[in-house]
């Protein structure tokens, strides 16, 4: 079976997401042929060791356009393709599924929408022309998958006639890797750390907000409690790091910004030794730092964004309203009071390896896409 992913936007780090991972497991798991094809965005190390196995191909940069230059590479090579996994409802994935589906009639068509609410207004806000454009898109589809189950819902209410190829399809953690790199989750390992993993400073992260729960808790300074921030940092939110550390001299030390962390190892020895993990995000489509988060036991407290609710069900985390600083205080505080977080992590972990393991997520694709062929 020769299974592509086109998403030209792929770069590394991509390679273990949806965008690799799908692709990856089906190879490791299944025997697929798996490929990814992307525009050249960087190197790929991690297609000598973290899916190694899976191959990629070059798409040619002649027009600098995800839609002419993807469609032009699907003319020339959909014949080898038996199944094409493309990305969001755009103009580019319209166009690849009519090339595709044009070239290859016996080939299957897979559109993982990976998507919000925003998807669902947009169809609303659709004219009668519009949803018939839509349909036809849709109808091009033999598989149709979103990552979140109310928006599963939401979606077949305003378009019934996906139901028959409609289905869940989370992302998730390779836990099989996290064991090859002996990063087991252990609570007893944990320290008293509020960890974020994000862009700092950017808008829609909203990370002074966190920054400003934090400082908020009374008395925070006397407790051994930090709050580590991971992440690329915005140059212009240098500055509001710089006054906020003037008007919070006690949090010298104990506010610590960390930088990017590319190294993924490194990366999740950070999640792994928090109690705590906190997002302040405005917006979320999926939130794949919260399942990251989750795999080791973080408990999470976080803006209402993304596939937070999922993980939180057994009431072992908390969300707060976007732009709440004092609700979020408030629910930081109840948390880091407490004398152990064991058993909301622990409950948190086991919501994550049930529902979030890749290797989980690929065998149930790989049994519907069956299930749908027969």
């Amino acid at each position: 079976m020769n299974y592509y992913m086109q998403y030209l936007k792929t770069a590394n780090v991509n390679l273990v997401k949806d965008m690799g991972m799908i692709p990856y497991k089906l190879y490791e798991n299944y025997g697929y042929n798996s490929t990814v094809v992307t525009f050249k965005n960087g190197e790929y190390p991690y297609l000598n060791k973290e899916v190694k196995g899976l191959n990629i191909e070059f798409v040619e940069n002649k027009f600098n356009s995800y839609t002419i230059d993807g469609g032009l590479y699907l003319l020339k090579n959909s014949k080898k393709i038996d199944f094409l996994q493309i990305f969001h409802v755009t103009l580019s994935s319209f166009v690849y599924a009519y090339i595709y589906k044009h070239i290859q009639k016996k080939g299957k068509l897979y559109l993982k929408l990976d998507s919000s609410h925003k998807l669902v207004e947009r169809i609303d806000g659709l004219n009668g022309f519009a949803k018939k454009i839509l349909r036809c898109f849709f109808n091009k589809v033999d598989y149709i998958s979103i990552e979140q189950d109310q928006l599963y819902f939401d979606l077949l209410e305003r378009l019934p006639y996906i139901k028959e190829k409609f289905f869940v399809l989370k992302n998730g953690v390779d836990f099989k890797a996290l064991q090859a790199m002996k990063l087991d989750y252990n609570y007893d390992e944990k320290k008293n750390i509020i960890l974020s993993v994000a862009r700092i400073g950017t808008e829609e992260k909203n990370t002074m907000m966190l920054m400003e729960a934090f400082a908020a808790i009374k008395d925070i300074e006397k407790t051994d409690w930090e709050l580590h921030l991971v992440g690329p940092i915005e140059e212009s939110f240098s500055k509001e790091i710089e006054d906020f550390f003037t008007r919070y001299k006690k949090l010298q030390g104990k506010v610590k910004f960390l930088g990017n962390i590319e190294d993924r190892y490194e990366l999740y020895k950070k999640y792994r030794e928090a109690k705590i993990f906190s997002l302040t995000s405005e917006f979320e489509s999926f939130g794949i730092a919260f399942i990251e988060a989750a795999a080791f036991g973080d408990v999470i407290v976080s803006t209402d964004v993304g596939i937070v609710r999922e993980l939180i069900k057994n009431n072992n985390g908390s969300v707060v309203n976007i732009g709440d600083t004092e609700a979020l205080t408030n629910k930081l505080t109840e948390y880091i009071s407490k004398e152990s977080l064991k058993e909301e992590s622990l409950n948190t972990y086991k919501c994550c390896l049930e529902n979030f393991n890749w290797d989980k997520i690929v065998k149930d694709f790989y049994e519907k896409i069956n299930i749908f062929n027969n």
